[in-house]
């Protein structure tokens, strides 16, 4: 796994007033606040416009860091100097450094010291507080709440009041939106970004090859699937699980749905059916020691939109106590409304840990019209529209492994063939392709005639993945999950690791 880059180089989401997250990675606390509500400010000031809201437990990924000054901040005037530029260097008003200094006009003289105002917040010393408590709340050292309240001991005064310098976090909210939050007002968490592998189309020994990836870092064999009968078809394997977790690779199952509208109804809209469910479901997952799961429920019924939701909130909750976490696939958004509309994605992304985003078919199978797999505007597009319902941090995308080789008759008519990387490639050096860049996809692009028939790839390779993952980063997204593993060589690996 890699550090996410949502602070410098090391990767952060915030928890709004300490509330507990159950991502499995280093935490960092950094002060902590008794109301349910927290400010976050259009910039990091605290008589900044307001943007929102947040309340106890909302968690998002933060993007920067402004800490707050040790000591009181003074300018000393030089030539050239005026209230209104020396405001604008520190980010504050004309009026705010006036009051601060007590003066009334605007004449300045060179040699003059001002002090700087800073963001203070207020806090009222009980009998059980201490310098070095207080200082650890706030995420300020001991030595600033000294020096800003000229303290000359460190013994304090119940009731009396400590001026505190505040530290902001600049945040990632939906909707692209971004706001400051004072630090005093939330707990920081250190967490990792990760790649997930599907396990297909593959053998025993393959498989067993695929733990070695050192780029891989989640692996999800198909094991659960809904069942008329059994009402969940189960084909477990135990030594692999066991494998896996020698190779340092953690397991989340997959648990389809046979892509069946009238399977998932006949499961979902039955409470008690969704309940012996996901007992088998659980009993299952701790027998083979799995970290996790992976539910893709696929072409469901827009009436069974509700209880998808509800049976993911209760999946979860089953899981919680042992520290199962729950993944969910959603297509990009689309019209289709069975394999698109049907999908809650704001209330999955709640319930669920991570969200993976699909991002792939833009051009499917049997496409009328030859085209991309996936083009990356249509993937930022995507994730952009995701971004609007569930927190970045949550997001996981999904990367194909794979392309189509279109091949377009005399007549006009269309067909494909599902290729991977590795076929792709070699079908490439056979017949001497030269890619060439295509602007509109932002791919590598290859077409060749054969049986006077046209045949056309846009390519899946190092190039395309880069640039994936560079959304990854740009949009500050939880990891990858490519389809699938067999797919690519290891360089492919090498760009996600």
């Amino acid at each position: 796994m890699n550090k996410c880059v949502f602070v410098l180089t090391i990767g952060f989401i915030l928890s709004i007033n300490g509330a507990k997250t159950s991502y499995a990675a280093d935490t960092m606390t950094v002060g902590s606040v008794s109301a349910d509500k927290a400010s976050i400010y259009e910039r990091p000031k605290l008589n900044s416009n307001i943007v929102t809201n947040l309340v106890k437990g909302e968690e998002y990924p933060i993007l920067e860091a402004k800490d707050a000054s040790a000591s009181v901040q003074v300018h000393t005037v030089k030539m050239g100097d005026t209230f209104y530029l020396i405001a604008k260097q520190y980010g504050i008003t004309v009026s705010e450094l006036q009051g601060a200094n007590d003066l009334l006009g605007t004449r300045l003289y060179i040699g003059q010291r001002l002090i700087i105002p800073q963001d203070m917040l207020s806090h009222r010393i009980n009998i059980r507080d201490s310098l070095w408590k207080i200082a650890r709340q706030y995420h300020v050292s001991a030595d600033t709440l000294i020096k800003h309240n000229g303290l000359k001991a460190i013994i304090l005064e119940t009731g009396n009041e400590l001026k505190v310098p505040s530290g902001f976090y600049k945040v990632q909210l939906l909707g692209g939106k971004k706001g400051w939050i004072p630090k005093s007002n939330v707990y920081a968490e250190e967490v990792n970004r990760f790649n997930l592998g599907w396990k297909y189309n593959g053998t025993g020994d393959t498989y067993m090859k695929q733990l070695k990836i050192a780029g891989l870092d989640v692996v999800s064999p198909r094991w659960y699937t809904l069942s008329t009968t059994e009402i969940v078809s189960m084909n477990t394997d135990e030594g692999y699980a066991k494998a896996a977790a020698e190779a340092g690779k953690q397991v989340w199952p997959l648990f389809g749905n046979k892509f069946d509208p009238e399977l998932t109804n006949f499961i979902l809209s039955n409470p008690d059916k969704r309940i012996k469910v996901i007992e088998m479901i659980k009993k299952s997952l701790l027998r083979t020691k799995s970290q996790g799961i992976n539910v893709d429920f696929e072409n469901i019924d827009p009436k069974n939109k509700q209880d998808y939701v509800v049976f993911v909130q209760e999946l979860k909750t089953a899981l919680e106590p042992y520290n199962i976490v729950v993944s969910v696939d959603v297509s990009r958004e689309n019209a289709d409304p069975f394999w698109s509309g049907s999908l809650d994605r704001e209330g999955l992304g709640e319930a669920a840990d991570y969200i993976v985003m699909m991002g792939y078919d833009e051009h499917w199978a049997s496409s009328p019209k030859a085209g991309s797999v996936a083009s990356m505007p249509w993937t930022r597009e995507g994730i952009e529209l995701l971004m609007k319902e569930v927190p970045a941090h949550k997001i996981v995308l999904g990367v194909p492994f794979y392309t189509r080789e279109w091949i377009t008759n005399a007549n006009g008519q269309v067909k494909s063939i599902d290729r991977t990387i590795l076929e792709t490639e070699k079908l490439i050096q056979e017949k001497g392709l030269k890619k060439k860049w295509d602007r509109k996809t932002s791919q590598n692009y290859v077409e060749f005639m054969e049986n006077g028939e046209k045949h056309q790839i846009w390519v899946e390779d190092k190039d395309s993945m880069k640039l994936r993952y560079d959304l990854v980063e740009k949009y500050h997204l939880r990891g990858t999950a490519a389809w699938y593993v067999g797919g690519a060589s290891d360089d492919i690996w090498n760009i996600l690791k």
